[in-house]
């Protein structure tokens, strides 16, 4: 069933009258417009792999013709001014492709497994250091891919250095921290303390250097003193090998704190580190993925601490990565993201499951009591019963034949004594007296005699027989057992791996869950200050208990302003869409042939089991969008010349028109674009009053609430802080990082954002209401008004157009109309662009809040940091109190100041960008009408004659290039791809082979006349032939 899109394609292409063949909009009109309305934003669509692959063949066939189309028309211009503008058009086409770019932040605890994560799904042992060793947790890690063709640069590496202002800044504090050490400390033993940490890093950079030789030195004296630091600042280090191990020891031996052998030999340049760029031919980075392992707590380094704070503003989704055994116990989707991130996401519009996933790793660590595994566990309990009654009777058997052995040794020395005496005693009797006859007594004795070996014999017999019987019993239960001790050893590995699923399954509902209370408790927040604001400071026992119901029933009525919240919020329903993964890099690497000397963690079958090869898929996936983009906007532009360039080739000059004609035709013109530039001026006026009054009527007064919340909050949040049991040391570390400060124990101390926070908290909503919701919506209908007026004016048009083909025996004229659905996207395109700066500008807009807060209280922070001696810490909380009372509200006063004026900025320039987008389509279309018109005015005939022989040779050359670029299509439309079973963005694997053999082509030309029975399209004799 074709789209509104198609069909408004289909409408704007079908001149009225006569057999006028041209062409139309490509296969990718159809994709890029299903399942939504003209000049709705295409980022809404999700693409598969096919289809983008698809694309990006289709891109490098038509960068091929743009090559071959230069090298034709490049010497002619002056003779077709025509092919100046396809230069142009040409040459801005090239310039405006750029490779795919996604950035994913990994984020989590130390010893969470993030770097060993990584290594997994690049498919490498150890190519990222594990955080264990490095010293610097704030040292951002980046890995790309790696377009070096030399095998021995196979992997490579950017190692850059701080700048020499942030070593001297750094060494600044490092040398206080030493001054304020507690007094008796031992600071060459790392304890932990500031002072101890500030050591460590000195005598990183200067070995054997002693707290002697520190004493009185400054940042500069401790600069100059330290030999070979200054040949790294502001640099960048490359490294590069052939073999991944190799590679990883040469990066160590700059990240890694614990590197004895760096060490024995002098200097260490792991405090000198800002950040490490790895390049390596990852599968999944081929296409863009850029992996970013971010720190989870900063330190001292401001140098450091900037970079990972630009990475996380300009990242493409956010990787949350925690250990499985304490993801739940420790609320991961609520604690790690803390509140102020949270909150963040919230203001960037990026609270949902299409910026967050949850990676839980350690999989492979299972506690086999987690969960109720009855019927594994019964099968369990059942087959040991049956193994302890086995091995009772292969004991019992095992004794009988131990008896029976012993009676047969028995048997055997008794028969073996009998024997000889009887034969001695009876060799005696011959020779004494062989003629004495026997008494009665000695024939009984020589009978008994005769009768003894009988028995003994019968009796070894039996005991043989019987040995025997119990062997084979004992070989059978022998063997039962085996089989026994197999089975319990399968349905161990059943329960292993119950466990891993059942907890994987409750690991991942939970995480869902608490992904949607967080954001759940964060509009409560709100709420609750909107409440607070609201309530009279002597409301009576009465009002309280309503306002403790009111909030009470939050999660089961919301009312008015609450429901505001809830509904106007850009995210309605994270939890089903959330992205959770529960995975074992152990088992994946292990089960992949690597660290060998480890053993197969149990509860994997294969390394499907591990579900690594499920986030490579889903990683690999996440830049689809970001290249469906990239192809889409190069092969719009791209179209646009193309069909110029077919439409000259394939008709030759038109007759020539008389001036009357001309100006006729002209007037004309102006009176449709003059319609067309009151539609789109009309829409602009209303979309740019649409923005200036949401802004002004939810965002600028909800500023003055913020600067009184806040104010009243501040001097809250001042004694609170004079209140807690934080150390004199502590205190002095925090003032001297200006508010900022880490410590080894992983206490996160922020003063700024806690000053910031109130005012923030009362933003939040509104701030998020406009920007990611009501701003979206004014761009959408923007869209559709501006993509209504393109297509009236290529209804009204058809006539004029009509008639200038017709009077120039042209198709020409005629065939402009093939390139508005073209123009329709690439106006859109635009305004869509235009959104994601407006999106960009407001994340940027409210991070400038937090900088102006930490720069009004610095005054503060320097008092604090001159104090020392007997009563230092109670002088640094006055000097603290102090400054609040006199400056909080003046700071918040200049926070609102700043954000009004960047707002007033920012929608200044939304709306040039705006203007532009209208204004430029409306020229494309006024230029191309023009030039149609001076191509048809006549000429003497001899230059004609000339002309006409040069266009001739001309229009065959490109004719044969616009069929090979266009069998080139058809080609790529209908080859498999590398792996026809891809995963799409939703992660399912999906068969994008098509139905009916729809959307295999990238172009198609239709008939556009009433009676097209007798036309062909380009695309079909391309086939035919």
């Amino acid at each position: 069933m074709a789209s509104k899109g198609e069909a408004d394609a289909e409408k704007a292409t079908n001149p009225k009258e006569g057999q006028i063949k041209t062409e139309t909009i490509d296969n990718f009109a159809p994709q890029m417009n299903e399942g939504r309305e003209a000049g709705v934003s295409p980022s809404v669509i999700q693409p598969t792999t096919d289809a983008v692959t698809r694309k990006e063949k289709a891109v490098k066939a038509s960068l091929l013709f743009l090559n071959k189309a230069e090298s034709i028309v490049a010497s002619h211009t002056i003779m077709f001014p025509e092919f100046k503008h396809w230069q142009d058009q040409l040459k801005q086409i090239l310039d405006s492709i750029e490779s795919p770019r996604v950035l994913v932040g990994v984020l989590g605890y130390t010893g969470s497994g993030k770097s060993s994560l990584i290594n997994a799904l690049i498919d490498e042992e150890m190519v990222v250091p594990p955080n264990a060793m490095r010293a610097s947790t704030s040292v951002v890690t980046e890995i790309s891919w790696n377009d070096s063709e030399d095998p021995e640069r196979a992997f490579r590496a950017e190692i850059e250095f701080i700048s020499e202002k942030e070593w001297k800044a750094e060494m600044d504090i490092l040398l206080d921290d030493l001054k304020n050490a507690t007094k008796g400390e031992d600071v060459s033993i790392n304890t932990g303390s500031e002072a101890s940490t500030a050591f460590a890093k000195i005598s990183a950079v200067w070995p054997g250097v002693t707290l002697d030789k520190l004493r009185g030195m400054t940042s500069e004296e401790l600069f100059h003193e330290i030999e070979g630091v200054s040949n790294y600042l502001d640099c960048n280090l490359d490294i590069s090998d052939s073999k991944a191990k190799s590679f990883s020891q040469q990066i160590n031996s700059y990240i890694d704190s614990n590197n004895k052998q760096a060490s024995s030999k002098g200097i260490s340049y792991w405090p000198l580190v800002r950040c490490v760029r790895i390049y390596t031919k990852a599968k999944i980075l081929r296409h863009g993925l850029v992996l970013v392992d971010l720190p989870g707590l900063g330190d001292s380094n401001t140098g450091r601490t900037q970079v990972a704070e630009r990475y996380v503003e300009n990242l493409t989704c956010v990787w949350v990565v925690a250990d499985i055994v304490r993801a739940i116990d420790d609320q991961i989707a609520k604690d790690l993201m803390g509140k102020s991130f949270r909150r963040q996401l919230l203001m960037d519009g990026k609270y949902d499951d299409k910026y967050v996933t949850f990676i839980m790793t350690k999989t492979d660590m299972i506690n086999t009591d987690e969960h109720d595994l009855k019927e594994i566990l019964l099968q369990e309990e059942e087959t040991l019963k049956q193994i302890h009654d086995c091995q009772e009777a292969l004991d019992q058997k095992a004794l009988k034949v131990k008896s029976i052995n012993k009676a047969l040794k028995t048997i055997i020395k008794i028969h073996k004594s009998s024997t000889s005496d009887t034969a001695i005693l009876r060799k005696r009797k011959h020779t004494e007296n062989d003629t004495t006859d026997l008494l009665p007594d000695n024939e009984e004795q020589s009978s008994a005699d005769l009768e003894t070996p009988e028995r003994e014999i019968l009796e070894r017999k039996n005991l043989v027989k019987r040995r025997a019987r119990c062997v084979k019993s004992v070989r059978a239960l022998e063997k039962r057992l085996a089989e026994m001790n197999r089975t319990l050893k399968l349905i161990r590995k059943d329960i292993q791996a119950a466990c891993t699923q059942a907890r994987n399954r409750y690991t991942q509902e939970h995480l869902k869950i608490d992904f949607e209370n967080g954001l759940r408790d964060l509009k409560q927040d709100i709420f609750h200050d909107i409440t607070d604001k609201h309530q009279s400071g002597n409301e009576d026992e009465e009002e309280k208990k309503e306002s403790v119901h009111h909030r009470e029933s939050f999660n089961k009525t919301p009312p008015g302003d609450l429901l505001m919240l809830t509904r106007d919020c850009h995210t309605e329903e994270p939890v089903n869409q959330l992205n959770v993964f529960c995975v074992s890099s152990k088992g994946y690497q292990k089960l992949a042939g690597r660290f060998k000397r480890d053993r197969i963690p149990e509860g994997f079958a294969s390394v499907d089991d591990t579900f690594i090869p499920d986030l490579q898929e889903y990683a690999a996936a996440s830049t689809l969008t970001a290249r469906t983009k990239i192809a889409d906007t190069f092969l719009n532009d791209f179209n646009l010349l193309r069909l110029s360039v077919k439409s000259w080739a394939e008709n030759g000059s038109p007759n020539s028109l008389s001036s009357s004609q001309k100006h006729k035709l002209q007037a004309m013109l102006e009176q449709q674009l003059a319609i067309l530039n009151k539609s789109f001026g009309c829409a602009f006026e209303t979309t740019t009053f649409r923005i200036r009054e949401i802004i002004n009527t939810d965002i600028l007064p909800t500023l003055k609430d913020c600067i009184e919340t806040s104010t009243i909050k501040a001097r809250q949040t001042c004694t609170d802080l004079t209140e807690s049991d934080t150390s004199f040391q502590t205190w002095k570390a925090i003032c001297r990082r200006q508010g900022k400060f880490n410590n080894k124990k992983k206490v996160n101390y922020d003063w700024n954002g806690i000053f910031l926070e109130p005012f923030l908290e009362c933003l939040a909503n509104p701030w998020d209401r406009v920007f990611n919701v009501q701003m979206r919506h004014i761009h959408d209908e923007y869209s559709r008004t501006v993509v209504t007026a393109i297509n009236t004016f290529s209804t009204d048009i058809k006539p004029l157009l009509h008639d200038i083909s017709e009077a120039s025996a042209s198709n020409l004229p005629v065939e402009i109309l093939a390139k508005i659905p073209y123009l329709e996207r690439r106006t859109t395109t635009k305004i869509s662009a235009s959104m994601d700066f407006t999106q960009n500008q407001a994340q940027e807009i409210h991070r400038l809040i937090e900088p102006l807060i930490q720069q009004h209280m610095r005054p503060a922070y320097y008092s604090c940091s001159l104090e020392s001696n007997t009563g230092a810490l109670a002088r640094m909380k006055e000097h603290l109190l102090k400054h609040i009372r006199m400056n909080n509200e003046n700071m918040y006063k200049e926070a609102s100041k700043l954000l009004k004026k960047r707002l007033n900025k920012m929608t200044r320039t939304l709306e040039g960008l705006l203007s532009k987008s209208h204004t430029d389509t409306s020229k494309y279309l006024r230029k191309e009408i023009e030039d149609m018109i001076m191509v048809a005015v006549g000429e003497d005939d001899e230059a004609r004659e000339k002309v006409s022989r040069v266009r001739n040779t001309l229009c065959n050359d490109l004719i044969l290039e616009l069929s090979t670029l266009e069998l080139a299509w058809v080609r790529s439309a209908s080859e498999p791809v590398e792996n026809p079973m891809s995963l799409n963005t939703d992660g399912k694997v999906e068969d994008d082979s098509g139905e009916d053999g729809e959307g295999d082509d990238f172009t198609y030309d239709s008939d556009c006349s009433d009676g097209g029975e007798g036309a062909e399209s380009t695309s079909d004799e391309v086939e035919d032939s």
